[in-house]
């Protein structure tokens, strides 16, 4: 079954599909609540396919991913203002603990809407970076 687009949200298309899911390729990302720090990034393919996400500026400013060449050119990225840039989120139940993947952002260009999650190889941004969420 397919998700339908809202008219306000554009389709983002991973050519190469994500982690996990390589055969779904058109998501969209849907507000969980009204100016809210999280998203869904939903698959439009199968509409039981969806994941939390967040732009992670929200809890550290200073994230300052270092994008490759290689995923550079692959999404057409010429500036740093052509990308947007979010996070996978890892929600821990029990303990209530909210974690962010900051080693392997999605990057998505502000114009084609082409993405990709990518690895920041040389990086010390962790996995599982845990987020104070009265920082939002």
């Amino acid at each position: 079954m397919t998700v339908e687009t809202p008219p306000e949200i554009s389709a983002l298309h991973f050519p190469d599909g994500i982690p996990g899911f390589p055969h779904l390729t058109e998501f969209t990302l849907v507000e969980v609540v009204e100016d809210g720090a999280f998203q869904l990034l939903q698959s439009l393919e199968d509409e039981d396919v969806a994941m939390v996400v967040c732009v992670p500026w929200l809890f550290f400013p200073d994230y300052a991913p270092e994008i490759s060449e290689e995923d550079q050119e692959a999404l057409g990225l010429e500036r740093p203002e052509d990308a947007i840039v979010f996070c996978p989120v890892t929600l821990e139940p029990e303990s209530r603990a909210v974690h962010l993947n900051l080693l392997g952002p999605f990057v998505v260009h502000r114009e084609s809407l082409v993405g990709r999650q990518v690895v920041l190889a040389d990086s010390d941004y962790p996995v599982r970076a845990t987020v104070d969420l009265g920082a939002a």
